[in-house]
């Protein structure tokens, strides 16, 4: 039988100085089945993960799916420890930041180019403000999650703080709708920039 005591009594002294108890939505109570999911982890192994209170889970989320090698990989380990006896976060490029690239030129015929990113957010914001800039269109189509920064969530329940100017600017449609898809384009002809979507999404319970 799990026991959650420890992790109450951690949620309720975090959610005093953090905001949901937690710096991402993403890995908030809110997104999780209450004593079933684990509120904090304290460490993982492979595919396992623990919470404060010793109880152990397999993490579907897969660290909000960047740990797709699983926790503790070796060779991964490894060349983050060889890296902090050299340093990070330089003030300049790393020759490491060429090598990747080019590796991923190399292993991808259509990318000419390679731009870091440090989250969802931040790329797909980039894209759509080069979007705008090709085509000189401000109008943006979304469907699924695209992140938090303005130019999305103003088109979410979540759009307080959002100015209307920039959330008239978004608009939804349908998932699996092209039909959807096409009155959105017809009611703002000509001032589209880019369509955005989640290739594989859900519909929620009605």
């Amino acid at each position: 039988m799990k026991t959650f005591e420890k992790s109450h009594q951690l949620f309720e002294k975090a959610k005093e100085v953090i905001p949901l108890a937690t710096q991402t939505f993403s890995k908030s109570y809110l997104q999780y089945i209450r004593d079933v999911a684990p509120l904090f982890i304290t460490h993982g192994k492979g595919s396992r993960v623990w919470d404060v209170d010793g109880n152990e889970y397999v993490d579907f989320v897969n660290g909000l799916l960047a740990i797709i090698l699983g926790y503790q990989y070796p060779a991964v380990d490894d060349a983050i420890r060889n890296q902090l006896e050299s340093g990070i976060n330089f003030s300049l490029p790393s020759p490491l930041e060429y090598e990747l690239a080019k590796k991923l030129t190399d292993l991808i015929p259509c990318a000419e180019m390679v731009r870091f990113g440090k989250n969802g957010s931040d790329v797909t914001s980039g894209a759509i403000r080069l979007a705008r800039a090709v085509t000189g269109r401000e109008h943006v189509v979304v469907c699924g999650y695209h992140g938090w920064h303005d130019w999305y969530i103003g088109s979410t329940a979540k759009h307080l703080g959002v100015p209307e100017s920039t959330r008239a600017q978004t608009h939804k449609f349908e998932y699996n709708n092209l039909d959807s898809l096409g009155k959105v384009f017809a009611q703002y002809k000509d001032q589209i920039a880019a369509v955005i979507m989640e290739p594989m999404n859900y519909k929620e319970p009605e």
